[in-house]
């Protein structure tokens, strides 16, 4: 949990309003290594995801607490940080709400990227010019679209795993506690599943990386060891 007393309020979207925390800036990081061509920075690429991986992230983290609110919740923010959003709320957290606020998050990720797939290829058929230049390089609007789906399936895909406390993670435990009240059960299935997700994330990442130690190798490391720390501290 974060206070938004420790944060930077930026503005309202709509009735729920956003925060930056100072930690936030490891987004650039994220960015950077998202943005990455060849060996040598390009600083329009750059930009671009930066610009799609914040409207990606607030977007994610809107369909939380917007569905939070439809639900009951009160109390909706929403905080930038280093490993992206966070929407935090008062609510009752009943398994069925909670799986209902939580998977609103990728299902949002799963829109826009399916809008950035989709506006790609119509224009491109309909209109090239407005996609491509005249020495078949994509354009800004062609860059934005293919970063758009790019960027946001990504961030789908990285919520659903199963590790805990990632959307995937949660709308497992969840989705059992609908099932079953066996808490106890349920937090040991969770845990277990964070465990092997991470472990199988790391190798995966390994394998991108040709079986080398790679910063991307050490980023990813880093990330799935907060995540599953995490899980602990909270299944246990």
């Amino acid at each position: 949990m974060i206070s938004p007393r420790e944060s930077i309020y930026i503005g309202h979207l709509g009735p729920v309003p956003l925060y930056a925390h100072w930690s936030a800036v490891g987004m650039l990081v994220m960015a950077f290594m998202w943005s990455q061509r060849g060996s040598g920075f390009d600083a329009s690429a750059f930009l671009m995801v930066l610009t799609v991986l914040l409207i990606g992230l607030i977007l994610h983290e809107l369909g939380h607490g917007l569905t939070a609110r439809a639900l009951g919740a009160t109390g909706v923010t929403i905080t930038l940080w280093a490993f992206g959003g966070l929407c935090q709320s008062q609510r009752d957290q009943t398994p069925r709400r909670e799986f209902l606020i939580v998977a609103a998050g990728p299902a949002v990720s799963v829109a826009l990227a399916a809008l950035g797939y989709y506006g790609f290829l119509y224009l491109a058929t309909s209109q090239p010019q407005l996609m491509f230049d005249q020495s078949n390089q994509l354009t800004l609007l062609g860059e934005f679209l293919s970063t758009t789906f790019r960027i946001n399936i990504a961030l789908a895909i990285f919520n659903l795993l199963p590790i805990f406390p990632l959307d995937g993670g949660q709308l497992v435990y969840n989705g059992a506690l609908m099932i079953t009240r066996k808490h106890l059960l349920v937090r040991q299935v969770c845990l277990t599943l964070s465990v092997f997700g991470a472990f199988a994330v790391i190798m995966f990442q390994f394998y991108l990386s040709n079986y080398q130690l790679t910063s991307n190798m050490f980023f990813t490391g880093f990330i799935m060891f907060w995540l599953v720390s995490d899980a602990y501290r909270y299944l246990r």
